[in-house]
């Protein structure tokens, strides 16, 4: 069959945390979508403008914020798995709740603890996929994300099918519990403390004060807000958009979002193989481009050709959110690729204070959306995620041009998924490396 380069993990053991790590993404993301696509009734029924709508979940944000202050110092202690579970009954629990209130006050407490549990499991799965990706040499985010997508993808197919005959509390009742259990039978696949390489990385660097933060970070941070935001604001806009400017009725408001989701699962499968030719900024710095583009002529003819027929619009616009999906799907990969690379740092750290400023902005920028939506109107909302898609640009760029890499594409020799080796992306430092070396 073929040898390993290291002792410490099996080509078995090697596939199962893929597979747990896999599954953990796929749950947070089914978990964190189950009530999106039914925003529109989550607004009427807390008696809320969009104005207010857009400062509680802005101001709940504020939640995630808080554990991205201490977590890399829980991961180095405890490892990522055990902060995992914790963090996944906790946002359970809080989506449960989410469901059951009416009152604003109640539902952004129960918001706030969500996001603080998504806090926590942000930086601890990002983190253990970061230092799993380079142990195992090659390019493998782009698959982790894209079980993200796929579970969102499920997530908002599944509560737009439930909409129309199930109450919402009833429905993230189920949700929580069977996501709980799956969630944590995944997370027993993964590494453990003892192995997801929390040790080797408190030994890169002694502890960076946040003030001496490298300035490399925060340029991450920020191209890591325009990645995100746009694909947050289609998530948490998307439904609202559909029923307030396409006039689409409950059954269809999860359509844009599912479309822009399912190729956004598309482009993330296809990474590994387009890293294996382009430096996976360039791949991000090109769709961002045409996600600029494709973001604004979607919006722009889904609101002219409304007033003719909402079915209507909504098919014209399909390519164009399908393409904005394409077109984000690169771009978080790419940014956390690079965390791995920052000298000095551990990949902790650098997520925690590249998560901490990215939160920052996307509760400002929750804020301001709200408000746009409240005072000018939703469809220039999507103007700040069109924005966001141009800042990607210049900064894939920057990046682009100051990376190396590290290992030389073998593009001469045939490859696959289970034997790539050399792969164009920033590697985080030197740590055990498993390479089967199947005989031809």
């Amino acid at each position: 069959m073929g040898t390993l380069t290291t002792a410490m993990l099996s080509v078995a053991r090697t596939r199962r945390a893929m597979f747990g790590i896999g599954a953990s993404f796929f749950i947070q993301a089914f978990i964190a979508v189950s009530w999106l696509p039914r925003i529109p009734e989550i607004i009427e029924k807390l008696g809320v403008s969009f104005a207010t709508w857009g400062l509680i979940v802005g101001l709940a944000g504020v939640g995630n914020l808080i554990p991205l202050l201490f977590v890399n110092q829980l991961i180095n202690r405890y490892g990522t798995r055990p902060l995992l579970q914790i963090s996944l009954l906790v946002t359970s629990a809080a989506t449960v709740v989410l469901g059951f209130v009416s009152d604003p006050w109640i539902f952004f407490a129960a918001a706030f603890v969500q996001n603080f549990g998504w806090g926590v499991y942000n930086i601890s799965i990002n983190s253990h996929s970061v230092v799993f990706q380079n142990r195992v040499g090659r390019v493998i985010l782009g698959r982790f994300h894209a079980s993200w997508s796929i579970g969102a993808a499920v997530s908002a197919l599944l509560t737009g099918f439930f909409a129309a005959f199930t109450p919402l509390h009833t429905y993230l009742l189920g949700v929580s519990i069977v996501s709980a259990i799956i969630g944590l039978l995944g997370m027993s696949q993964m590494l453990g403390p003892k192995e997801d390489g929390h040790e080797d990385e408190k030994k890169r660097a002694e502890p960076v004060p946040i003030l001496k933060t490298p300035g490399y970070v925060l340029l991450l941070a920020l191209g890591l807000f325009c990645a995100v935001q746009p694909e947050a604001t289609v998530m948490d806009w998307g439904a609202v958009f559909a029923k307030k400017t396409l006039n689409l009725g409950a059954s269809l408001q999860a359509m844009p979002y599912t479309l822009f989701v399912v190729s956004m699962i598309v482009a993330r499968l296809s990474i590994g193989k387009l890293s294996r030719r382009r430096h996976l900024s360039q791949i991000g710095q090109v769709a961002a481009s045409i996600g600029a583009v494709s973001l604004s002529i979607a919006v722009i003819l889904g609101s002219t050709l409304a007033n003719i027929s909402p079915v209507l619009a909504l098919g014209a616009t399909g390519l164009f959110w399908i393409l904005t999906g394409l077109a984000s799907g690169p771009q978080v990969p790419a940014i956390f690729s690079m965390a791995g690379s920052v000298e000095g740092i551990t990949t902790a750290q650098a997520m925690s204070r590249m998560s901490l400023v990215n939160s920052a902005m996307l509760l400002s920028a929750k804020v301001l959306l709200g408000a746009i939506a409240q005072g000018v109107g939703v469809p220039f909302l999507f103007a700040v995620p069109v924005a966001a898609y141009v800042g990607s640009v210049f900064i894939s760029g920057y990046v682009l041009r100051r990376s190396e890499r590290t290992v030389p594409n073998n593009q001469d020799e045939p490859s696959n998924d289970e034997n790539e080796a050399f792969e164009a992306f920033p590697m985080t430092s030197p740590i055990g490396v498993v390479v089967e070396d199947s005989e031809k």
